[in-house]
């Protein structure tokens, strides 16, 4: 059982548990072939969005890591709740699924081709990842979350503080398993 925690970190703790339910949920009944189709010819398989997951997840948790490494060795340190800045806010606003925003993902973060993917793998891969963001949290109790900054993987000049990374890549996630529960959706209507 985890630590008891401040009750910001134990919701970014808990979102990303969640997501491992709602991932989990969200494949029970697609098999390989329906996980590997698309909906057209421009849109991500189911597939396709936990692997275009699992890329940025991996790179944005191996800075993460770091920098709480980093943190936990020379500070800064700090008490929640911890409230961001504007553009920390605005980021993480945007890639939530109900913003309305649309673009395209950068180059570094573009998924594989479907039929190279292996759909359980690819699952067990984003849970897996989910239980490493939810230690980075816990590993970051007691850091001020809003004073440890560092770049995107993609956009290097994106710098946000590390709770706002928590917001975002919760964002980012919910986003993109929505997407994939549309194209099942579509799928399953044509």
């Amino acid at each position: 059982m985890p630590l008891p925690m401040h009750p910001q970190l134990d919701e970014y703790r808990t979102g990303f548990v969640d997501l491992k339910d709602e991932a989990t949920a969200l494949v029970t009944d697609a098999d390989a072939a329906t996980m590997r189709r698309r909906p057209d010819p421009d849109a991500w398989s189911v597939v396709q969005c936990i692997d275009h997951l699992n890329t940025a997840g991996w790179l944005l948790l191996r800075a993460m890591e770091d920098e709480i490494r980093q943190g936990r060795a020379e500070g800064p340190y700090g008490t929640p709740p911890f409230e961001y800045g504007v553009v920390s806010r605005w980021f993480a606003h945007v890639l939530e699924p109900s913003s309305g925003w649309t673009f395209d993902a950068p180059s570094l973060f573009e998924p594989d081709a479907p039929n190279t993917l292996y759909p359980n793998e690819a699952v067990d891969e984003f849970l897996g990842l989910q239980g490493r963001f939810a230690d980075c949290v816990g590993g970051a109790e007691g850091l001020d979350l809003r004073r440890i900054r560092f770049g995107s993987p993609a956009i290097p000049l994106l710098r946000i503080s590390l709770g706002a990374w928590f917001e975002a890549t919760l964002a980012h996630e919910r986003r993109h398993l929505d997407q994939a529960r549309r194209t099942l959706r579509a799928l399953h209507s044509s």
